[in-house]
């Protein structure tokens, strides 16, 4: 019986063959964008992690866009309506009983954590005392 029985399929606690599948999947799909569609990117992207599933059926797979907000939405989009091409490009490179299936989301990570550097560095708590 497994431990993560119920709850999220993806779950941040993978086990060990998970993570190196989630490990491999991530850096071949980096390989594959840059070398197959580094002309057709809308903007500079980055892998930031890739989470499957227990049966390694489904992977979600968080990008992290370098550009503004709706350049960021039609970059996620050119990746979604990318699917079969990646996915078939990725079976030419993994060896996996099951190639996954892909989805692509937009990894926000990097926003929030630039946003609380600027609220830490605004925030003076001598000034606060007074």
């Amino acid at each position: 019986m497994s431990r993560r029985r119920w709850g999220d399929p993806l779950a941040r606690d993978p086990g060990r063959r998970q993570a190196r599948v989630n490990d491999l999947l991530r850096r071949q799909l980096g390989l594959i964008l840059e070398r197959e569609f580094r002309d057709r990117m809308p903007s500079l992207i980055t892998i930031t992690e890739v989470r499957t599933t227990g049966d390694l059926r489904h992977a979600r797979i968080f990008v992290s866009v370098y550009a503004e907000r709706p350049q960021q939405e039609a970059t996620i989009r050119f990746l979604q309506d990318s699917r079969p091409e990646l996915r078939h490009l990725l079976g030419a490179q993994v060896i996996l009983k099951y190639l996954p299936t892909l989805e692509f989301v937009l990894d926000l990570s990097a926003e929030r954590a630039q946003r609380i550097e600027e609220l830490l560095r605004g925030h003076n708590p001598d000034k606060d005392a007074l």
